[in-house]
């Protein structure tokens, strides 16, 4: 435990995807981790513009309590610390709207049934020089992956990986990527809630960093019309009996029957998940062909048009390595729900006949009409209502979810959507730049 000295921040991820925190003085923690602190359960309509639906008559009478989870607090600084809440009734049982417990739930659902998940994100975040007013100047001009922006930016990267170990994150890598501005971070996998507390620490810790250096962080879907779009792609392994299901096994690309049956679920099913995944009203512009953004219902081996990418992993690194990443997802996205659908998809499947995919090794773009429907091969629902629509019909979801997670993140959306989804582009990019 880190010294009662501490401040503590608390954050929830709301249906937007929007961080919002509440901070505790050292004094405070202990009674606030016993009893919570209070909040309005209309939070669960807040929307990306600080607007709240009306979910029901009466949502301006109740309220919930936000209990940390002292054994995932983590250090932020020597005189902050960071810790998620669980979002509780006042008999402190979850919310049947709080994102986490749902996810934490569907992992120890899994488990029971044997099945432990590793999962890891990776993030994408698009630097600014100065406060990101009108005037934001992207903080390098490139060249992509290039040693000239890294060494523009190795005192923020430096100590960018150092406050992300401090924090207890496992650092895999950090490089400029291929969008002007743009940085991406690569994390270490952990089970499936753990990896989303890790999203937000990580975001948090950034942005930090980013300030300190006279710069500002966005994750943003999109950030600049004519730039590169932030993803925030999960990577996935599943362990059944101490193996991983997605090596060593006799069936397409060695993987196992289970591992199979997940990896063609996660892609059959992304019509139905990418509202989860990519909610915002800036998706449909990122989740572009030829943009390496997945935007192709399909998956493939080491395919990074496909939607879900199959790794092998080296020769002889299977079990460590193995497993398939989901591309479509962005920064926008809620973390807990993004986990707790990636796990409701695919222990459907491995209990399911559900129908298996052939691996798709080209670019799906160069298929004809034919070749793709004898695949299977797909596009991505065309709007954000269309997405929220096969959400809102798919049943696996909603039993795994729940009617009042589903209602509230689709009504939530459905606002955005309503209210900002016909603007022009530039005017959804100013909207959105600095709410992620």
């Amino acid at each position: 435990m880190n010294p009662p000295s501490s401040n503590l921040l608390v954050t929830i991820v709301d249906n937007a995807g929007v961080t919002r925190a509440k901070m505790v003085p050292p004094a405070r923690v202990d009674s606030i981790a016993r009893k919570g602190m209070g909040l309005s359960p209309a939070f669960a309509g807040m929307c990306v513009d600080d607007h709240v639906i009306p979910l029901r008559p009466d949502m301006a009478v109740g309220d919930m309590r936000l209990v940390p989870d002292l054994a995932a607090r983590r250090r932020i600084s020597p005189t902050l610390d960071w810790a998620p809440v669980n979002q509780l009734d006042q008999s402190l049982e979850p919310m049947a709207t709080c994102p986490r417990s749902a996810a934490q739930r569907l992992q120890d659902d899994a488990a029971a049934r044997g099945y432990e998940y590793k999962m890891a994100f990776e993030f994408e975040f698009t630097l600014f020089e100065g406060d990101g007013g009108d005037e934001a100047v992207l903080a390098h001009r490139g060249p992509g992956y290039g040693l000239t922006p890294f060494l523009q930016l190795e005192p923020f990267i430096l100590e960018l990986a150092d406050a992300l170990a401090d924090a207890g994150i496992e650092v895999e890598q950090i490089h400029p990527e291929y969008g002007q501005g743009q940085v991406e971070v690569s994390i270490g996998p952990t089970d499936p809630v753990t990896a989303a507390d890790n999203s937000v620490v990580t975001r948090i810790v950034a942005s930090r960093t980013a300030l300190r250096h006279g710069l500002r962080a966005s994750f943003a879907p999109i950030t600049a019309a004519n730039g590169i779009g932030n993803g925030a792609h999960l990577h996935v392994s599943a362990m059944h009996q101490g193996s991983n299901v997605f090596t060593d096994g006799d069936r397409t690309c060695g993987m196992t029957e289970a591992g199979l049956a997940m990896v063609s679920a996660l892609a059959r099913t992304l019509p139905d998940t990418v509202a989860l995944f990519a909610p915002s009203v800036l998706s449909t512009d990122r989740l572009l062909p030829g943009m390496w953004s997945g935007a192709w219902v399909c998956w493939g081996p080491e395919n990074r048009e496909a939607g879900i990418r199959f790794i092998k992993g080296t020769v002889g690194h299977g079990q460590s390595a193995a497993n398939c990443e989901v591309k479509v997802i962005e920064p926008a996205a809620n973390p807990y729900l993004v986990v707790a659908a990636v796990m409701a998809t695919t222990q459907d499947a491995i209990s399911s006949e559900a129908p298996i995919l052939d691996p798709i090794d080209t670019d799906p773009a160069s298929l004809t009409d034919d070749e793709c429907t004898r695949l299977g091969v797909g596009r991505l629902p065309g709007s954000l209502a269309e997405s929220l629509d096969r959400l809102e019909s798919n049943a696996v979801l909603r039993k795994a979810l729940g009617d009042e997670l589903i209602d509230s993140f689709v009504g939530v959306h459905r606002y955005e959507d309503d209210t900002y989804g016909a603007r022009g582009l530039e005017e959804r990019i100013d909207l959105l730049r600095w709410r992620y």
